[in-house]
C-alpha cells in the first residue's frame, strides 16, 4: 500500500513539474537526463553535465542518504555502501531546482 502510494505521488509531482515548467524556449525540446545503469551495484552515472550541480539519493522514506556534488558527465558515483533496495535519485541544477527524480534498484 506505502509503496502504491508513493508511485502515485511521484507520479502527480512529476506530472506538475512539468505542467508548471514554460521555461523552455518555443521549439525546443527537453534535455532527458538518464541516470545509469539501472539496476546498480557499485556506482551511478549522469548523461549530461551541464547546469547540474547536485546528485541527491534518498531511501522510498524520504531520508537523504547520500550528495554528491561538482557534476560531470559519465562519473562514476559510488553506491557500493548503500544496501540492496530501491532509491529515488534527485538531480538538481545550478538554481537549486530538481530537475528530474528516477527511481533506480541497487542489487
Amino acid at each position: 500500500m506505502k509503496q502504491t502510494l508513493l508511485v502515485v505521488f511521484l507520479a502527480f509531482s512529476t506530472f506538475v513539474l512539468y505542467g508548471q515548467s514554460n521555461s523552455e524556449p518555443t521549439g525546443t525540446l527537453p534535455v532527458k537526463i538518464s541516470i545509469y545503469p539501472n539496476p546498480t551495484t557499485n556506482y551511478i552515472s549522469v548523461n549530461k553535465d551541464e547546469n547540474l550541480k547536485e546528485i541527491a539519493i534518498f531511501n522510498l522514506v524520504g531520508r537523504k542518504l547520500k550528495t554528491f556534488e561538482e557534476i560531470e558527465k559519465d562519473e562514476h558515483y559510488d553506491v557500493s555502501d548503500l544496501p540492496n533496495g530501491m532509491y529515488l535519485v534527485q538531480v538538481i541544477d545550478n538554481n537549486k531546482k530538481i530537475v528530474t527524480t528516477q527511481r533506480i534498484s541497487k542489487r
